[in-house]
C-alpha cells in the first residue's frame, strides 16, 4: 500500500534506483565468481558467511554485497562484464604515458576504473571511443571518431563530464551504505572526485 503513495516514488527514482542495479550487478558477479573458482555449494556459502555474517546474496544489502565480491577477488576471482558476442571487437586502452595529451590519459584511466567500480558495463577502448565520439558531437566543435584525436579542449571536456559522472554514482553508493559524505573544507559541498573514490575503495579498510 505505501508504495502507491505519491511522494514515495520521488525519493526512489533519484537514489534507490542506480542502487538497486548496482546491487544486481554484484549479485551476477558473485553468482559468476562462484563459477568461475568452482566452489562447491558448501564452501560458497561459508565464504559469504565468513565475510558478512549472511550466507544469502538476496539477504545482503549494498555494502555486504560488495565486501563478498572483494573476498572472491582476493581468491583470484577478475570480474569483467561484457558478453562473448562483444568481447572479439573489443580494444583495450593504450598503456598510459602514450598519449599525446596527459588528460587523454586521465581520461583512459578513469573509463578504466568506472568499469572496476562497475559504474560501466565495458570499460575497453572501444567503448570509450563510442562516448568521446557522442561528447564531442554534441558541442560546436567537430566530432571525433577516436579518444586519441581529441584536442586539448575536447579532452577538458570529456575529462569534466566522466569524472562528474563517475562521482555522482559513487556519491550515491557511499550514502547508500550509511557512511558520512567526506567533504570540502568549507563542508559545503562533497570532496573533490579523487577524494570521493579515495571514501568509496576504503570502505572497510580502515
Amino acid at each position: 500500500m505505501l508504495e502507491t503513495n505519491q511522494k514515495a516514488p520521488v525519493q526512489t527514482n533519484a537514489q534507490a534506483h542506480p542502487v538497486a542495479q548496482h546491487k544486481k550487478r554484484l549479485i551476477t558477479l558473485i553468482n559468476v565468481a562462484k563459477g568461475s573458482l568452482q566452489l562447491d555449494e558448501a564452501i560458497y556459502r561459508a565464504m559469504l558467511k565468513n565475510a558478512t555474517g549472511k550466507d544469502s546474496l538476496r539477504a545482503m544489502n549494498l555494502p555486504e554485497l560488495e565486501k563478498a565480491l572483494e573476498v572472491f577477488k582476493q581468491k583470484g576471482f577478475k570480474p569483467t562484464v561484457t558478453n562473448n558476442k562483444t568481447a572479439v571487437k573489443r580494444r583495450l586502452s593504450p598503456v598510459a604515458g602514450k598519449s599525446k595529451l596527459a588528460s587523454i590519459d586521465k581520461i583512459r584511466a578513469i573509463w578504466i576504473t568506472m568499469g572496476h567500480h562497475l559504474v560501466i558495463q565495458d570499460n575497453s577502448e572501444s567503448a570509450l571511443d563510442a562516448y568521446v565520439r557522442r561528447m564531442t558531437l554534441r558541442s560546436k566543435s567537430e566530432g571525433v571518431d577516436a579518444t586519441a584525436w581529441m584536442t586539448e579542449p575536447q579532452a577538458y571536456k570529456v575529462l569534466e563530464s566522466l569524472k562528474n559522472w563517475h562521482k555522482r554514482v559513487l556519491i550515491e553508493r557511499i550514502i547508500a551504505r550509511g557512511e558520512r559524505l567526506k567533504m570540502n573544507e568549507a563542508g559545503t559541498r562533497p570532496a573533490s572526485y579523487e577524494v570521493i573514490v579515495a571514501q568509496y575503495e576504503g570502505y572497510g579498510h580502515e
